[in-house]
């Protein structure tokens, strides 16, 4: 019997830089959720303090178990992090050693400040609002267009409802086949 797939798991995908909302799409989230508590939360490595009340970082073999537990949380987000980004997005991160700020410095370098957030999803209402079925498009390939919006704005953080998704379907198909949509009131 071939159990060659029995173990495999499925590849995340790797972060070119052009495909960040595709890959932050809850990749270290099925992992584990404590590691995924590490993106979100942070993670610092343990300190204590001296004879004058100054931080120092705890020598390993000090650490409690909780301690040791989180920062391998931490180390197993890490490497789902470095291991799914290309080399120029691995550079960017390269020197960090919590989770979070490594997720933290791709998304301000893939996505950009919240302005730039907004700005991108103004765009996508514009061209959401703005599309039309095309004459040589059937339903199925305007629903695909359609739905590529939808996901960018998902991404974005700010979803389009089936309910709007479904209105434009039906107002561009009265539009194209001249048809009057009767609305219940």
């Amino acid at each position: 019997m071939d159990t060659s797939f029995a173990s495999a798991s499925i590849l995340p995908p790797v972060l070119d830089g052009t495909n960040y909302s595709l890959w932050k799409v809850n990749y270290i989230k099925s992992i584990d959720e404590r590691t995924w508590q590490r993106v979100i939360n942070g993670w610092t490595p343990p300190v204590m303090l001296d004879q004058e009340g100054d931080n120092l970082p705890k020598p390993e073999t000090d650490w409690t178990a909780d301690e040791v537990q989180n920062s391998n949380y931490n180390s197993k987000a890490l490497n789902a992090i470095f291991t799914s980004v290309d080399m120029n997005m691995f550079s960017l991160i390269t020197n960090y050693t919590s989770a979070k700020s490594a997720c933290d410095a791709l998304q301000r370098h893939c996505e950009g400040s919240e302005s730039v957030r907004r700005t991108r999803l103004r765009m996508i209402t514009s061209k959401f609002e703005m599309m039309r079925m095309e004459e040589s498009e059937n339903i199925l390939d305007y629903d695909r267009r359609l739905r590529g919006i939808a996901n960018e704005a998902f991404s974005i953080g700010d979803p389009i409802s089936n309910e709007r998704l479904v209105s434009k379907v039906l107002r561009s198909l009265s539009e194209r086949f001249n048809i009057k949509i009767l609305r219940n009131r």
